[in-house]
């Protein structure tokens, strides 16, 4: 999970290295209103970009993650294989990481190429983690295993966030993902590569089963105890039946209406994940707080990411039980974050509500995590059968991406409109989102997949998988 721990300094850094006097110095950058200063010479020639640079920092990450994931990571992963993804992503982000620290050499195009590298490599890496996760991971810890990996990005943001707390070293502070893929490039070598893409492959270049399963089955061994031929014969039956599937293209997404609909609901249900405004938080992290009115905004940061780690805890905890699921927890995770983010907002016009302020961010944070951070990236794969899954995920993803850039290149503008309006823009947001899971979030828990078109033609679905009648509201999509 070293990985997912690379995408959370990726996340966590930044928001407090933007806020480091020597960082600040560097680029010769302003604070909203602090006053301007360079300590370098060379410096002096990037006073024009003042708070574009960080907009830019911030958001090429984002573009770069997008390229990574949507344009390089396909491709690779199926030529190369799953391990040599993990590993090329972790040495692009290193690269990165070294372009925008020790060796970015006080120049602004240096340091923004080097962002949207690292971001590239991130996405390499997170594009072909969780493929590989699933494919070594037994039935029984499947669900385990993809769920961990968003508590492990939440782990590496706390962990980013101690560092940079305790170490203001700003070159130090951009270089703590390059450092977690350099982990990722030696680790590689010491792991397996995924017996089922070891099978995949033969049996697309030679059409040879038990060529195939012979390779597998022996790559499987390294990774299990006992007997494995069943689960091999198992993957190798699969892969047959998957060989004959005429996949559906990104054009075909829109032909029917059934598909059409939840093609919309996997896209704005990713774009939602975003306008709950927590990539905001994690990207401007210090300044915002800050502007909050919060005197130690790195030492908060860190309490901040701490939390919400409780809060994703409970919601991997939940999700599939009996007492949780995805809609009724998006539904609540909702009434924890827009209402704190409304009262946090209107509290920041009075000197002495500091500490209402403070609370409200830090339920907003556990409400996200409870929720938003994890059920967006389960609910897409769930809706699709086989042959729709692979264009209906890597379009969601790519809104995902979108989005993202969105709100971060949007959000240090908002903040110098009015902070407290800021809050409360996505405080309306996050109401709004309320409204869409109402509408449109049907609870996939505990339902066969061959199941779930039939989901969504119906109002209600009973555990037994019958429907009932009573149209839909969205049933026009």
């Amino acid at each position: 999970m070293v990985g997912a721990a690379m995408f959370g300094f990726d996340q966590g850094n930044f928001g407090n290295v933007q806020a480091f006097e020597s960082f600040r110095n560097e680029w010769c950058l302003k604070n909203y209103g602090d006053v301007f200063s360079c300590s370098e010479e060379g410096s002096l020639d990037n006073d024009r970009w003042n708070d574009d640079f960080v907009t830019w920092g911030a958001t090429l990450i984002t573009f770069g993650a997008a390229a990574g994931a949507i344009i390089a990571g396909p491709p690779l992963t199926n030529k190369l294989g799953r391990r040599p993804c993990i590993q090329i992503g972790g040495f692009v982000c290193f690269i990165g990481c070294l372009m925008a620290s020790y060796f970015s050499f006080h120049s602004v195009p240096e340091f923004f190429v080097g962002r949207f590298i690292t971001g590239a490599g991130v996405g390499i890496s997170c594009f072909a983690l969780p493929l590989y996760n699933a494919e070594i991971s037994t039935p029984g810890i499947r669900g385990a295993t993809g769920s961990l990996f968003q508590l492990n990005v939440v782990v590496g943001c706390f962990i980013s966030c101690l560092i940079t707390f305790f170490d203001k070293d700003w070159y130090m502070g951009m270089l703590l993902p390059g450092l977690a893929g350099a982990v990722l490039v030696v680790g590689g070598f010491f792991i397996p590569e995924s017996p089922r893409f070891v099978m995949e492959k033969m049996m697309h270049k030679d059409h040879n089963v038990e060529k195939a399963l012979a390779a597998g089955t022996k790559y499987l061994k390294r990774i299990r105890k006992g007997d494995v031929s069943a689960e091999a014969n198992e993957i190798m039956d699969q892969i047959k039946e998957e060989m004959n599937i005429e996949h559906v293209s990104f054009i075909g997404l829109f032909k029917e209406r059934n598909l059409r609909k939840r093609t919309f609901i996997a896209c704005t249900l990713v774009i939602c994940q975003q306008t709950t405004g927590v990539n905001a938080f994690l990207g401007y992290a210090a300044t915002l707080f800050k502007q909050c009115g919060i005197n130690d905004p790195i030492q908060f940061n860190a309490i901040f990411n701490s939390i919400m780690i409780f809060g994703c805890v409970a919601g991997l905890l939940l999700v599939d039980s009996k007492y949780g699921g995805r809609r009724c927890q998006l539904l609540v995770a909702t009434v924890m974050m827009g209402p704190p983010l409304l009262l946090a907002g209107l509290a920041l016009q009075f000197d002495w509500a500091g500490l209402i302020t403070m609370t409200c961010v830090i339920i907003y944070g556990v409400g996200f995590q409870f929720a938003w951070g994890t059920i967006p990236w389960i609910y897409p794969a769930e809706i699709f059968s086989m042959a729709e899954k692979e264009s209906a995920v890597s379009l969601a993803v790519g809104f995902n991406y979108i989005a993202n850039a969105v709100i971060i290149y949007i959000t240090p503008t908002l903040m110098k409109w009015s902070t407290p309006g800021t809050l409360l823009v996505f405080a309306v947001l996050n109401i709004l989102n309320a409204f869409f899971v109402f509408a449109y979030i049907k609870e996939t828990k505990g339902v066969p997949l061959e199941q779930i078109p039939d989901l969504f033609r119906r109002k209600k679905y009973d555990e037994e998988g019958s429907t009932t009648d009573g149209g839909s509201s969205s049933e026009g999509f």
